[in-house]
């Protein structure tokens, strides 16, 4: 669940990238510079974690499989 909430999060900031509006007025658009830097170091822990929890769930499985056998 953790990976998925992280690919998530990077959609999410991928859709609200800073930027400006072109044209005589030009306004900002998406996030700001913070908030969107946030949101992707979020998202690579939510990442990074999630597959730390997968790797030790599967390395604890395959110990009690090989105590049980």
């Amino acid at each position: 669940m953790l990976v998925v909430a992280g690919i998530a999060a990077f959609i999410e900031a991928h859709s609200h990238r800073p930027g400006m509006t072109e044209g005589i007025f030009a306004h900002p658009t998406g996030l700001s510079r913070t908030a969107y830097d946030l949101l992707r170091i979020g998202a690579w822990a939510l990442v990074i974690f999630g597959a730390l929890l997968v790797v030790v769930g599967l390395i604890g499985y395959w110990s009690a499989q090989r105590r049980a056998a």
